[in-house]
């Protein structure tokens, strides 16, 4: 089952996070090498100064688990250990993936919905949004995610929205990576149908972007942990289960 790995880090505001995350960036690589890792980014939050964000996400509990054990993610945490790191606000979340799917049908409409699955959905099950987003300007970047503040914003106080984030890539910084969790489905498809919504999209829509290779997809989640247990060290598999 897929695993998502998500949350952010926050670093003292006197920290240079572009030069900190290209100086990353041959073990962000790394990492993307590795069997079973389909995305691996930390990407600067505009909108609050000296937020990374972090998104991964691996083919299986035991692909994430090989990873961390590698040099690779050893190396990173000594490499970040010589920024001023924050005192974690929320620790950094692993999801186990039961469903996924894109956000648009085939029409395409965006549906909150999972429109592709067998299974009913159970109770309560969260879902997440990923995907990047490709502009052809890359200056315009920062402007763009922050005049899109009162978008994001707005989403933040919808009934059910957990995390809302649109962040820069400094390694591809034309790219910009969409992180959304959202309580259930039902909160999904409300803010889909709701102008904030509407109004981000009329938002992007006024600056050129590149078609990318992979759509924007939802994440059925039917388990989420923490990365790190209760000793501070870090697991891909998932505590009580097989």
């Amino acid at each position: 089952m897929t695993v998502i790995v998500a949350g952010h880090v926050d670093f003292d505001t006197t920290e240079n996070i572009s030069e900190m995350l290209h100086s990353v960036k041959p073990l962000i690589e790394g990492a993307l090498s590795e069997r079973g890792c389909r995305a691996y980014s930390w990407t600067e939050d505009h909108l609050t100064p000296g937020r990374v964000w972090v998104y991964e996400e691996w083919e299986s509990s035991d692909t994430l688990d090989d990873h961390l054990n590698t040099e690779w993610y050893r190396n990173m945490l000594a490499s970040l250990g010589s920024y001023k790191m924050l005192p974690p606000s929320q620790p950094i979340y692993k999801y186990r993936v039961e469903h996924l799917e894109p956000v648009y049908d085939e029409t395409p409409k965006a549906r909150g919905h999972f429109f592709t699955a067998d299974e009913p959905v159970k109770t309560n099950m969260a879902v997440i949004v990923a995907g990047v987003i490709q502009f052809t300007e890359i200056d315009q970047v920062p402007d763009i995610l922050i005049s899109a503040k009162p978008h994001i914003d707005g989403a933040l106080t919808e009934p059910g929205c957990i995390a809302y984030s649109w962040t820069q890539c400094h390694l591809n910084p034309g790219r910009v990576q969409v992180y959304e969790e959202w309580t259930s489905s039902e909160t999904l498809e409300a803010h889909l149908n709701s102008h904030f919504y509407q109004d981000m999209g009329a938002h992007l829509g006024s600056f050129e972007r590149i078609q990318t290779d992979s759509p924007i997809l939802k994440y059925r989640i039917d388990l989420q942990q923490t990365v790190y247990d209760e000793t501070g060290v870090a697991k891909g598999h998932f505590l009580g289960t097989q």
